[in-house]
């Protein structure tokens, strides 16, 4: 009997203007099915991969063989050498673009080697290949009713590998040491996973990001489109409320208490989140309430907002020397140095991203002479 070599249920083939859907076959009793047959006899991991190379080697005219000879290199050096894995399955992309099984190995070895914007590549092609699934050109042997109940059936079985791919970008770009880059990756993410549950997740990141990078002006743009799309995305609100607080330049404090006390609203009424969660998130958006507050000048209303949001931050230990800090700088200006001193006194004592700073201003507070 005849059989037939298929390694994945679809592939994409890639024209100038259309998609052509196509199978990575090797017909029976060719002598690339014969030369596979004998390959997959051999036991030795050395002899294999030799024979492997070979065959490709062979047939390298042969898109579907140089595709697949490459893939099971990759396959079978990926425990020991995922760097090498990943160049041979660069090596079967480059003859077949649009595997989707192959591109899920590739996922897989870049999350390995933590090559961060190799994996955010891998998986938004993916996507690419899933998304256009429905556009694919009804064979002419096949009913329209048949064809239209075998894309369904396609795009079901793709769903959980969407998902996985989604996931393994969005970690990638939350790992991502390099914010330049990180912009790029989140902005090919939104493009393709659109439908994801994470893209809520990273059009947060992408406000973060503008911010870390200085791009204000792509932040305001970015983010301010965001929530008028989604008013009621509370971590939006909340990291668009801190990018306005932060700004060196603070021409947009105003934006930022309007914000943060949107922020507030909207925790208030989350009714789905863990209490503790609610009580942190919510404290953060009176600190940063407070800190804009601060900067305008008006100490006595930024300290009410800053003593509320210390109550709440406590278990948060980088959110509450924040807090801290803050706080005890406001009181110092208010020339209430009790409190500054007792306030600053515990921010030395809280393993944070501002403790040194607070232990600076308190000996600045300690050697000031009072004021009358």
């Amino acid at each position: 009997m005849k059989s037939t070599r298929i390694l994945t249920l679809i592939v994409l083939l890639v024209s100038s203007l259309a998609f052509a859907q196509t199978k990575i076959v090797i017909p029976a009793g060719t002598p690339e099915d014969k030369a596979l047959n004998d390959i997959n006899q051999e036991s030795a991991v050395e002899k294999k991969t030799a024979m492997l190379e070979e065959f490709v080697q062979t047939y390298a005219d042969s898109k579907p063989a140089v595709a697949y000879g490459n893939w099971q290199l990759s396959q079978l050096v990926s425990g020991s050498d995922p760097a090498k894995a990943l160049s041979y399955g660069d090596k079967a992309l480059a003859a077949m673009p649009d595997v989707l099984d192959i591109l899920q190995s590739q996922t897989d070895l870049a999350q390995q080697a933590k090559a961060y914007s190799k994996v955010v590549d891998y998986a938004t092609r993916g996507a690419v290949v899933i998304a256009n699934i429905p556009k694919l050109p009804k064979p002419a042997e096949m009913d329209e009713e048949s064809w239209k109940g075998n894309l369904v059936h396609e795009q079901e079985l793709a769903q959980p590998i969407y998902d996985y791919m989604a996931t393994a970008a969005y970690n990638a770009m939350a790992n991502e040491p390099d914010a330049k880059k990180r912009v790029t990756e989140i902005e090919r993410f939104l493009m393709v996973f659109a439908n994801s549950k994470l893209a809520e997740n990273a059009t947060v990141l992408a406000v973060a990001t503008y911010q870390e990078t200085n791009d204000f002006p792509k932040l305001v743009a970015y983010g301010e489109k965001a929530i008028a799309a989604d008013p009621k995305n509370l971590s939006l609100v909340t990291v668009m409320a801190n990018a306005f607080a932060e700004d060196p330049k603070g021409t947009e404090l105003g934006k930022a208490a309007t914000y943060a006390t949107k922020a507030i609203e909207l925790a208030k009424a989350d009714k789905t989140s863990p209490e503790e969660n609610r009580l942190v998130t919510e404290g953060f958006a009176h600190q940063v309430l407070g800190y804009a507050l601060l900067r305008q000048e008006k100490t006595p209303a930024a300290i009410v907002e800053l003593k509320t949001a210390s109550a709440m931050l406590k278990s948060d230990p980088a959110k509450y020397s924040i807090t801290l800090y803050r706080l005890g700088f406001a009181y110092a200006k208010s020339n209430q140095v009790a409190n500054a001193k007792q306030i600053l006194t515990e921010a030395t004592t809280v393993e944070g991203p501002f403790k040194d700073a607070a232990k600076d201003l308190l000996i600045k507070v300690n050697a000031a002479k009072p004021r009358r």
